[in-house]
């Protein structure tokens, strides 16, 4: 009996390597050239392809339904998407999109990223927003629970001139996590309601840099740790919160030790929560706000 059952495993062990093995080997490369449609590559795509895009400018409206793929420009920024309305509408998890300069209609109208679900998918879960220049946007990323979605990494993106940076509500048992972004010029950095939110390592510097409102589990900061941070300490810690006309709280803050944090924790307006290791950058031109491309 035993040796039956150690048979049994065996086989069960060889079976699950070579569907592993059949999901890697099936895996693609998908190349779009300028002038070629992004949204045709993804409804070509499937579960585990990257889709490369070469430099050029593409439009938007993209929709997203397969899971576990990345969408991804060849070089950083030189793929510009221009939105006349929403530039991404991801139904499915596991989506990363990268190094993309995605341009909108206007501050007051159109979403960047849409989270949610459409019919035939499972919602956007695990997805990854990383490393692009997000701009004119009303949102620049939208999470909401009842829209199926959350548990999004929102990571080293330049978003500015939006209405709202980051707008998460109603997360329930899902959280977000927003770190080493650029969010400046908006009028909201963060909304968050009911939208558990690690939230670290952020140069934020805009009219209101948080909107937020207590009873969930927010996080502003990490143990101080070794590194260099977005506005140039040697030190991870907390965030660097700065505003367009100067009285921000790390522009009017001391850092004493010169260890690139104030030298008291900042409590958030209009909440309980607190930043205590709050970043004091050395030099001032790491806190100036970025200008759209004309």
């Amino acid at each position: 009996m035993r040796d039956t059952k150690k048979v049994m495993l065996v086989i069960l062990a060889v079976l699950l390597s070579l569907q592993a093995i059949t999901c890697n080997a099936s895996a693609k490369t998908i190349y779009v050239e300028s002038g070629n449609s992004i949204q045709k590559a993804i409804d070509s795509s499937n579960s585990g392809d990257t889709i490369i895009v070469n430099p050029g400018t593409y439009s938007g409206d993209i929709e997203i339904s397969t899971a576990n793929i990345t969408v991804m420009s060849s070089s950083p920024y030189k793929a510009i998407i221009k939105a006349e309305n929403n530039a991404f509408n991801i139904y499915e998890k596991n989506v990363t999109i990268k190094d993309f300069d995605i341009r909108g209609p206007g501050r007051s109208s159109g979403t960047c990223f849409s989270f949610g679900r459409n019919e035939g998918t499972n919602g956007a879960f695990y997805c990854t927003v990383q490393d692009n220049k997000i701009y004119n946007f009303n949102m620049a990323a939208d999470v909401g629970f009842y829209m199926y979605s959350g548990s999004e990494y929102i990571l080293n993106n330049e978003i500015y001139n939006c209405e709202t940076g980051v707008y998460a509500f109603d997360l329930m048992f899902q959280d977000i996590t927003v770190s080493g972004n650029k969010i400046t010029g908006c009028d909201n950095g963060l909304y968050l309601v009911d939208a558990p939110c690690t939230v670290t390592n952020n140069n934020f510097n805009n009219t209101v840099n948080v909107n937020i409102s207590d009873g969930t589990e927010n996080i502003f900061n990490t143990t101080k740790t070794s590194g260099v941070n977005i506005v140039g300490g040697s030190y991870l810690g907390g965030n660097c919160w700065a505003t367009p006309s100067g009285d921000g709280f790390s522009q009017t803050h001391s850092d004493k030790n010169r260890d690139g944090f104030a030298d008291e924790p900042y409590k958030l307006e209009g909440s309980n929560y607190v930043d205590y290791l709050p970043l004091v950058p050395l030099n001032a031109s790491f806190i100036v706000f970025s200008e759209p491309p004309a």
